[in-house]
């Protein structure tokens, strides 16, 4: 596939021209290099997600549950899969009623401990799986590789993993306090007139 011709596309997101002076210590450039890869990430995952709602009828979080457990290859504790997917066990107990009632999961009591319960998909779930995840991983190549070519997607994997490495280390640091923003005046305006009266 050839890659999409780049000449005049522009990111989606451009802060203005005052961004720097009314945001002391900010930086034009890494803000919007930010804003952009939060909004391109949210365009990618649309796809998935759209995909996944209208031809299963799965939200994001329950084709996460199991996509985990299948890829798992055994049954896993709730808690297990809660952890993988960040979300709360409270939440994880909802997504797996809902699967549980599709029949898409099944519960099993722990072998070791009757405290607990293990999960598991159903052969339906299997056959959900099998036909989504190759459809997704198509998408994947299919829109990634319009876009970049095999060398550009190398470079952006590189830049990626420089990136994930900072935002790991900034998770200990404080974010900067002391700046202060600097409002640019608004223009001001005439109140309105009240209908029926004249000046």
């Amino acid at each position: 596939m050839t890659p999409l011709r780049t000449r005049g596309i522009e990111p989606l997101i451009r802060v203005g021209a005052d961004f720097e002076n009314e945001y002391p210590g900010a930086e034009t450039l890494a803000t919007e290099c930010f804003a952009n890869i939060w909004r391109t990430a949210e365009l990618l995952m649309g796809l998935h997600n759209r995909h996944t709602l209208d031809q299963y009828q799965l939200s994001p979080s329950a084709r996460g549950v199991l996509a985990v457990v299948e890829g798992a290859g055994q049954p896993l504790e709730p808690s297990v899969i809660a952890e993988r997917l960040v979300v709360t066990t409270g939440s994880m107990t909802s997504l797996l009623d809902n699967l549980e009632k599709r029949d898409l999961v099944r519960r099993l009591p722990h072998p070791e401990d009757r405290r607990k319960v293990l999960i598991e998909i159903t052969p339906d779930a299997q056959v959900i799986v099998d036909e989504l995840l190759p459809a997704l991983h198509a998408r994947e190549r299919a829109v990634i590789g319009a876009a970049l070519t095999t060398s550009e997607q190398r470079t952006l994997l590189r830049y990626l993993a420089k990136l994930q490495q900072a935002a790991l280390d900034a998770r200990s640091t404080p974010a900067p306090q002391g700046a202060k923003r600097r409002r640019s005046p608004r223009p001001q305006t005439d109140p309105p007139t009240p209908k029926g009266r004249q000046s």
